[in-house]
């Protein structure tokens, strides 16, 4: 963006990056809570997503969503906000680097902290952490070449 769009829009050029920046993010987190609203749930062995959202409470969340969503497309259009791409292969690089820090944080002596450590856990947990650090490593891997 050079000066004179700059004074066009009222930004600098810093402030127009910080601006499409945070509403890209704000629009993310508007995207993940229809998802929510639609029942998009996601569940694991340890976790589990229910809604406790009554269906006229959803369609009420989502015209808001769906106006602050527009709001942010006037904003787009009125200052020429930058649209910020994210590949699936950055989301797997960032995404599974901080798996891989957690897992290593799973290990029976990163434990002590909690309290004494059974001499016993470290021949029944770790092996299936180093398991997963191991798949961890794999998937990091492929999605690096390419």
């Amino acid at each position: 963006m050079n000066d004179s769009q700059a004074f066009e829009n009222e930004l600098n050029e810093h402030q127009h990056r910080a601006l499409s920046s945070r509403l890209s993010s704000i629009e993310r987190e508007l995207y993940k809570a229809e998802r929510l609203l639609t029942g998009d749930l996601a569940n694991g062995e340890l976790f589990e997503t229910t809604s406790d959202i009554t269906q006229v409470e959803a369609e009420e969340l989502l015209r808001t969503i769906g106006v602050a969503r527009q709001v942010i497309a006037e904003l787009r259009s009125q200052f020429a906000l930058i649209t910020k791409t994210e590949t699936v292969r950055a989301w797997f690089l960032g995404h599974f680097s901080i798996i891989w820090t957690i897992l290593e944080d799973c290990h029976s002596n990163k434990l002590k902290g909690f309290g004494e450590v059974s001499p016993k856990l470290s021949q029944s947990l770790d092996p299936k952490i180093d398991q997963l650090i191991t798949l961890v490593n794999s998937v990091s891997k492929r999605v690096t070449i390419h």
